[in-house]
């Protein structure tokens, strides 16, 4: 299974599902196995997936996607998850993606998640905090969070929790980054269909990866709004990082 850092995908119709497994702190403390996965929807699961999931136990799923993402790609049934539980964050980026791709403004897609990352962090600290409370207070696991693609929003999820538990900035942003490893695949299918129906897909790319500009905008917002990481965790999201590290590393 991919630990969270390398290895191929566990799931055939969702590249970007991945454990957090084996993922070390600062203090060589490990996350745990088979405790919390980070994914992208999990809309078109074959049965070979809803399998494995069944067989690690999937407990519990946390969805960001929006009510439009949910209504148009519901997620699987998968029969040992006890409960599924909603923290929306918008899809704001999908609207003024599709703006841009219509007037063939590379500019302007270069530019969308930059803008959304920092919209995220001004405007979905509330969610982000009830991201927290689930996982300190979680008693089915092991659980899953997603968005869409699992890169952005999940992505910006993944940062802090790690961060809270004291994992170094090089290992977050070797997670982070792994997501365009994940989706390169799904990412030149989708650029290549939309080039053969006389559009210029080149210009997706920068909506398909993961990029240090996007990374580096959450966090200038942090530093802006809200006096820097460790402030952000501790007073905004009020993180329990001695709660999260007793329960989830070994």
């Amino acid at each position: 299974m991919n630990n969270g850092l390398n290895g191929s995908p566990f799931l055939e119709n969702q590249p970007n599902f991945r454990t957090l497994e084996g993922i070390q702190t600062a203090s060589g403390r490990k996350f745990r196995k088979n405790m919390v996965y980070r994914s992208g929807s999990l809309n078109k699961l074959s049965p070979s997936d809803i399998s494995k999931l069944e067989d690690i136990g999937l407990a519990l799923v946390i969805d960001f996607r929006s009510d439009r993402e949910v209504s148009s790609y519901p997620g699987t049934v998968i029969p040992s998850v006890k409960k599924t539980l909603r923290i929306i964050i918008s899809d704001e980026a999908r609207d003024r993606a599709m703006e841009f791709l219509e007037r063939n403004d590379a500019a302007g897609l270069e530019n969308v998640l930059i803008a959304d990352y920092r919209r995220m962090i001004r405007n979905d600290s509330m969610r982000f905090a009830e991201f927290f409370r689930t996982l300190e207070q979680a008693t089915d696991l092991p659980l899953v969070y997603h968005c869409a693609a699992g890169k952005d929003r999940t992505g910006i999820a993944t940062v802090l929790l790690l961060t809270a538990l004291d994992v170094d900035i090089d290992t977050v942003k070797q997670d982070y980054f792994l997501s365009n490893e994940h989706l390169k695949s799904y990412a030149e299918r989708l650029i290549r269909k939309v080039t053969e129906e006389g559009r210029n897909g080149e210009i997706l790319r920068p909506m398909m990866e993961v990029r240090q500009e996007y990374l580096q905008a959450a966090l200038d917002e942090i530093d802006c709004s809200f006096g820097g990481l460790d402030n952000y965790l501790s007073k905004i999201l009020r993180v329990d990082s001695e709660l999260l590290k007793t329960k989830y590393l070994e």
